[in-house]
């Protein structure tokens, strides 16, 4: 028996190539979905995650957890890496930053609006 998603063949149960070869497809349509304006990319990610969703639904839960397995391990080594926005760059501002600014903040309007009313 077999099934077709996104344009793929796959048996049903899918092989494990044929789980590769769809995370390969999936991540070629989301670089290719990129350069549409009309195309929101959350909403098309979605859309895939969606269809992959229900094409697992009739696999026992053995084969669905080797299958998503698969799946999310092969678009894990396929990704690229983000160097302008690398993870540890996340965490936000430390606190000791925001104290200097609000310092900074507290001087400029101390000499420029406080003092001249004072005076």
């Amino acid at each position: 028996m077999s099934r077709i998603l996104d344009g793929l063949t796959l048996d049903y149960p899918p092989t494990m190539s044929q789980i590769v070869e769809l995370a390969h497809q999936h991540r070629r349509n989301l670089d290719d979905a990129i350069f549409h304006q009309e195309i929101h990319l959350g909403d098309f990610g979605l859309a895939q995650r969606k269809r992959v969703y229900d094409f697992t639904r009739d696999l026992d839960k053995n084969q669905r957890l080797e299958f998503y397995n698969a799946y999310n391990g092969e678009l894990l080594k396929i990704a690229d890496d983000d160097d302008l926005h690398p993870a540890h760059a996340e965490g936000g501002m430390s606190i000791f930053a925001v104290i200097i600014v609000l310092a900074i903040i507290a001087l400029i309007l101390y000499f420029a609006v406080i003092r001249t009313i004072i005076h």
